[in-house]
């Protein structure tokens, strides 16, 4: 099924998971939580504590939202793009998230400010090529290469074997796997190999790596000694900065396009219709704060400058309870198809999770209690051509192709539909 404009039509929830057995749920929710633990946690290392305070539970959560997650590539690699000069002081304070008496700070004067509690850098001014982030990188870059191809796919209406578009629980964060995308853009310079300590642990912990000649409290480390921001990368309107932020952007932008084309019309249960406002909400609000910051403020930080206000907190609280609702929504929904798939849409979808590149034949009802499978079908599909074709008791040869295969059954010479199809299977034979 392609791009379709026009109303939307929401089923109602429908119980429809009762006969799925503990170990199928087992493979299902690790099939659906395995692309959330993989992009969002990647995407939030743990935090590098400057002070002897700690940020409260509300204040750590938001940098598992998304919309965190992408800011702090883009300014990873934005910083990357701009630097005149880069060390692996630089690269190790860039990853970094500090924590200070003042809160979260990924300002660029942070580089030099944080360098006396350095007890470790990284071994190179980029990732290693061997290194398990960049190993990370590559598989979630292929799964976020792989989501665009097959989303977009499906709504083109191209058939791929792995895609119900009535998704069940197992897909539902599926789509997720886009932010690994464009992570692609910070990749080369991505890394956790540094330690930073605060100044509880005093001087023998920074003096033994080798970092820093001495160990000063970040608060009372001079102004004179730090080189200037402006001498060491480039303004934000430089070439470099306005490039890669308008590509970035355009690339998000790009992926509301997609997410809103997926809202276009049509029937949806309450799974993909809950799973669609998702993205979109997180996509539109995405999209709003870097146009804000990207035009209207000259900021710098990895970490995103909103990431204390109230609203923000709603606003990550909200995609929670979203997600969560989904998840429960679409357990509530999931349903086994006669092919094996799964799938939140009724009998009447099992054309639509069904069908794939290899089908020879897809049942659509017909036969006793709509229960078999099989070579007894209303509706099949010609092997690698998605037509659908009706098979009736009036449409007999000129509609019929050739069988490979064997029906079994004593109810099925009941059904007209099938002697039809057996009639002509045996003539072709």
């Amino acid at each position: 099924m392609g791009l379709i404009w026009g109303p939307i039509f929401i089923l109602p929830i429908q119980y429809q998971s009762g006969d799925i057995v503990f170990s199928e749920w087992i493979t299902l929710l690790t099939l659906c939580l395995t692309p959330l633990v993989a992009h969002i946690l990647v995407g939030a290392p743990l935090p590098t504590y400057l002070d002897t305070s700690r940020p409260k539970w509300h204040d750590r959560v938001c940098h598992y939202n998304p919309t965190s997650i992408l800011w702090r590539y883009a300014m990873i690699a934005d910083r990357w793009f701009r630097a005149k000069e880069w060390d692996k002081a630089d690269l190790a304070a860039t990853n970094a998230l500090f924590w200070t008496s003042k809160g979260w700070n990924g300002d660029e004067d942070m580089i030099d400010r944080a360098r006396p509690h350095c007890v470790r850098l990284p071994d190179g001014v980029r990732t290693s090529l061997f290194s398990g982030e960049t190993v990370g990188t590559v598989i979630i870059t292929c799964q976020g290469a792989q989501a665009v191809f097959v989303l977009a796919n499906g709504l083109a209406g191209v058939v791929d074997d792995g895609f119900v578009r009535l998704m069940a629980v197992d897909k539902i964060f599926f789509p997720l796997a886009v932010i690994g995308l464009l992570r692609i853009w910070a990749c080369p310079i991505l890394t956790n190999e540094f330690s930073y300590v605060s100044q509880e642990l005093g001087n023998q912990s920074s003096r033994s790596y080798g970092c820093s000649r001495e160990y000063l409290p970040l608060e009372h480390i001079s102004q004179d000694n730090l080189v200037p921001g402006s001498s060491r990368f480039r303004p934000i309107r430089s070439w470099p900065g306005i490039l890669f932020r308008t590509a970035y952007f355009l690339c998000i932008l790009g992926l509301l396009a997609l997410t809103s084309c997926y809202l276009s019309g049509g029937y949806y249960t309450s799974t993909t219709f809950v799973l669609a406002v998702f993205y979109l909400i997180f996509l539109a609000v995405t999209i709003l704060i870097f146009a804000w910051y990207f035009a209207f403020r000259r900021v710098t930080t990895t970490i995103i400058p909103c990431i204390a206000s109230v609203w923000y907190k709603i606003y990550t609280g909200m995609l929670a309870l979203l997600g969560v609702s989904l998840l429960f929504i679409s357990c509530i929904e999931t349903r086994r198809t006669p092919c094996g798939k799964f799938t939140s849409g009724g009998p009447s979808a099992d054309l639509m999770a069904c069908l794939g590149g290899t089908s020879d034949l897809v049942l659509v009802g017909g036969s006793l209690n709509n229960s078999a499978f099989g070579s007894s079908a209303n509706y099949y599909t010609k092997a690698n051509n998605g037509t659908f074709i009706r098979v009736g008791p009036t449409e007999t040869e000129q509609r019929v192709t050739n069988f490979t295969g064997m029906c079994f059954g004593d109810g099925l010479q009941q059904d007209k539909t099938t002697e039809v199809i057996l009639q002509f299977y045996k003539q072709t034979s």
